[in-house]
C-alpha cells in the first residue's frame, strides 16, 4: 500500500512539474513574441541628419563623458576596421528652452583625429530621448536608435564616409 501511495504521489508531482514547465515555457514564448520589433522605413526623418565637424566637445577627458545606455555600459563603438569610433556625449543645448544637456552623436577618424557630430534632430527629440544601440552595420556605416518610450522609437543610419544619412525607420513593439 505505502508503495502504490508513493507512486501516485511521483504521478502527481510529474503531472504538477510538467504543467510548471507549459507555463514557463507559454509565458517565455509570449515574451519572445512580444519583443518582436516592426521596422518600417520612415520617408520623412530620411534626410534629417547631417554630418560636421565638431564644435564645443565637452573639457577634460572625453572617455570618462561618454554617455551611458541603460545598462550602464558606455556608448562607444569602434568600426570593424578600427578607422573610426562613435560614442554618445551630452552637450549643452545652447538653447533657452532646454537649460539641460542634449546627447549627441559623434564619430571620431582615428586616422586623422578628427571628430565629427551628427545633428538635425528636433532640439526636444535630443533632450527627452535617449541614444541607444549605437552599432556599426560596416566600416563606413553607422546606427543608432532614439526611443521616445518604451514601445516607440527612430532607428537612424549614416554613412560618416559619404557625410550623409542613408537611412531612417520606425521603430515599434506594437501591433499595428
Amino acid at each position: 500500500m505505502f508503495l502504490l501511495e508513493g507512486i501516485i504521489m511521483r504521478s502527481d508531482f510529474l503531472k504538477l512539474k510538467c504543467a510548471v514547465v507549459l507555463f514557463v515555457g507559454a509565458a517565455c514564448v509570449q515574451t519572445a513574441q512580444a519583443q518582436k520589433l516592426r521596422v518600417v522605413r520612415d520617408a520623412e526623418s530620411g534626410n534629417i541628419l547631417s554630418i560636421k565637424k565638431a564644435r564645443g566637445l565637452p573639457d577634460g577627458d572625453l572617455a570618462e563623458r561618454i554617455e551611458k545606455d541603460g545598462r550602464g555600459k558606455r556608448m562607444l563603438a569602434k568600426s570593424p576596421d578600427k578607422i573610426r569610433q562613435a560614442f554618445v556625449f551630452c552637450v549643452p543645448s545652447l538653447s533657452k528652452e532646454v537649460p539641460s544637456c542634449v546627447n549627441r552623436v559623434f564619430v571620431t577618424d582615428l586616422g586623422t583625429d578628427e571628430t565629427y557630430e551628427i545633428t538635425g534632430e528636433e532640439l526636444f527629440i535630443e533632450a527627452n530621448r535617449p541614444v541607444d544601440g549605437l552599432k556599426w552595420i560596416n566600416n563606413n556605416t553607422l546606427s543608432y536608435e532614439r526611443w521616445a518610450g518604451p514601445h516607440f522609437g527612430h532607428r537612424y543610419v549614416v554613412d560618416v564616409k559619404q557625410m550623409k544619412q542613408t537611412g531612417a525607420f520606425i521603430l515599434s513593439d506594437q501591433k499595428p
